[in-house]
């Protein structure tokens, strides 16, 4: 959730099918709940903060950021509140502009999310949408060489090359990395070589970031696809601005017209999928960084990200016309 976002009032989230409801204690540290009372199932959201803790609309039930129920105003003076009162709290922490939230039993690998490159070097413009499509498709999309040209008219660097130039020859080199993989252009002579200076980079980092360079390591645009539901997903979205003055991240209402346009084609492919069939799909060489960042997201979601990577295929070329 973005940090800017997360004020005086609960906020409720959706993660991967789990209901959540955020929070600020007194020391305005972020918390994470389960979005329902241990009393009537009634959504801690709808409630306020109270003394930094979270208090119930419907009988003022109170709960600490470790989820334990520190108050029942219906209790006689005389009564104490049982030990196993309470709901379950979810291990959170603020980082880069955003409060992050791990919802597994198990300590989460690695211990804390990947950074921003210089992050407080920069000032930001941040938003959010929601997309009806799977995560997954989502992340391809944004590794995808050759939709821009159709896509994106009038917004996309390459739908106006295109235009100027035409589709050309444009091949671009693919790499596994220790977090991900890595697509860029132009290509390199062997998988020795540096990637090029100037090079437009776009950066795959598990679970679900993916950062646009260019001539740096230093993202201009970072996106990350938060898995709402099996078919639904929510860009949190952070673009680098021009002009170093003002806050250091600017909340944005507006919906970014080039990710509008992703989005009407990605919910109109969803509909097929949500069909059950996916053996419609054909692909061809170009999909190769979407076809790669697809096995390197199951290989994690199995947990055998870390033995398998070294046995993926650790570069290639793709000769694509764009």
């Amino acid at each position: 959730m973005p940090s800017s976002r997360l004020g005086g009032k609960p906020v409720a989230c959706s993660l991967l099918e789990q209901d959540l409801v955020l929070f600020r204690d007194r020391n305005s540290q972020p918390h994470a709940l389960l979005d329902r009372c241990a009393h009537r199932g009634v959504r801690l959201s709808l409630g306020s903060v109270v003394d930094g803790t979270l208090r119930c609309r419907y009988h003022g039930w109170r709960f600490g950021g470790d989820g334990r129920c520190v108050q029942i105003p219906s209790l006689p003076s005389d009564a104490s509140i049982r030990a196993n009162v309470g709901v379950p709290a979810f291990r959170c922490l603020e980082q880069d502009g955003y409060v992050w939230v791990w919802i597994g039993a198990e300590p989460p690998q690695p211990d804390t999310p990947s950074t921003i490159a210089h992050f407080h070097r920069y000032r930001w413009k941040q938003g959010t949408m929601l997309f009806a499509c799977s995560f997954v498709s989502a992340i391809e999309n944004s590794l995808d060489w050759c939709h821009a040209a159709f896509t994106h008219p009038w917004t996309h660097p390459h739908w106006f090359a295109s235009k100027l130039h035409g589709i050309r020859d444009q091949p671009y080199e693919c790499r596994v990395t220790e977090h991900g993989l890595v697509v860029f252009a132009p290509v390199t002579k062997d998988a020795a070589a540096a990637v090029p200076a100037g090079a437009l980079k776009i950066d795959f980092t598990l679970p679900d970031r993916i950062a646009f360079c260019v001539g740096s390591d230093d993202p201009l645009i970072v996106l990350r696809f938060v898995p709402v539901n099996p078919a639904a997903c929510r860009l949190e979205w952070l673009a680098r601005r021009t002009l170093p003055l003002g806050p250091r991240i600017r909340w944005s209402h507006r919906t970014p017209t080039v990710f509008a346009q992703d989005r009407k084609v990605l919910e109109s492919a969803q509909e097929w999928y949500d069909r059950g069939d996916p053996n419609f799909e054909r692909s061809v060489e170009a999909d190769a960084a979407s076809l790669l960042v697809r096995r390197v997201i199951a290989l994690a979601a199995e947990g055998r990200w870390e033995a398998s990577r070294r046995h993926l295929h650790q570069r290639r070329i793709v000769n694509v016309r764009a």
